[in-house]
Formats: structure tokens, C-alpha cells, sequence
């Protein structure tokens, strides 16, 4: 049995892929927190301005960052066919984030598309 250390599981191109997705999800939910708190300014450019210098914009734009550093190392490792799919997988923790944390309706076909997406997703993994 191989004992799992932070370290052998950061070089997984699998585990790469799990983290990126997942940070590029929590990316999302803190982007639509940062815009959600913030006030809009006098006019368009001061609007824009203070949402994106906003914490929760700011905090999102870096987990996008770290979530894409991840994402290249697996695209060098296992190519663009492999990785590129669970870019899927960011509608699904978005969509859960969505539901849990801002108590977003969510209509049945939805869920019924990210099932789908889910077993997608599912297969390549498995086709290593």
C-alpha cells in the first residue's frame, strides 16, 4: 500500500485537476459575494472600479489564478483532451455553491444537465 503525502498528491495529475476545479467553483461564489456586497459607485467606470478592487472580487480573481496553475501543470502532464472537460465539473460546484450559500432556485432540467455533466466527467477521469 502507498502511503499518500501532500506532495505525491500535488503531483497527481488527477488530484491537479480535482483542486483546480474546485478552486475555479470557490473563485466563482467569492467573485458573486464581492459584487453582491459592494455598493455601485456614481456612474459606470466608478461602478467598476469598486467592484473590482471589492475583497470578495479580489480574493475570487486569486483563486481563478491558483485554480489555472493547477489546470496547466495538468495540461502539460495529460494533455488538453483529459483536462479540458472537467472545466464542466466548475457548473457543478458553482451550481451547488449557487443552492447552498445564496439560496439560488434551481429548476429540475438543471439538475438533470449537471447529472449528465457528472457522469461525463466521471468517464474521463476513469479513461486515464
Amino acid at each position: 500500500m502507498t502511503s499518500l503525502t501532500v506532495r505525491s498528491l500535488l503531483t497527481d495529475p488527477l488530484a491537479q485537476i480535482i483542486i483546480a476545479t474546485l478552486l475555479g467553483g470557490i473563485g466563482q461564489a467569492l467573485i458573486k459575494y464581492g459584487v453582491t456586497n459592494t455598493e455601485a459607485g456614481s456612474g459606470l467606470v466608478s461602478t467598476a472600479i469598486r467592484l473590482m478592487l471589492s475583497p470578495g472580487v479580489i480574493a475570487g480573481l486569486c483563486a481563478y489564478a491558483l485554480s489555472s496553475v493547477f489546470y496547466v501543470m495538468v495540461v502539460r502532464a495529460k494533455g488538453l483532451s483529459f483536462a479540458y472537460p472537467f472545466v464542466a465539473a466548475n457548473q457543478v460546484i458553482v451550481f451547488l455553491i449557487a443552492w447552498l450559500l445564496f439560496r439560488e432556485a434551481i429548476p429540475l432540467l438543471r439538475v438533470f444537465g449537471l447529472v449528465a455533466i457528472c457522469i461525463g466527467v466521471t468517464l474521463i477521469a476513469l479513461s486515464k
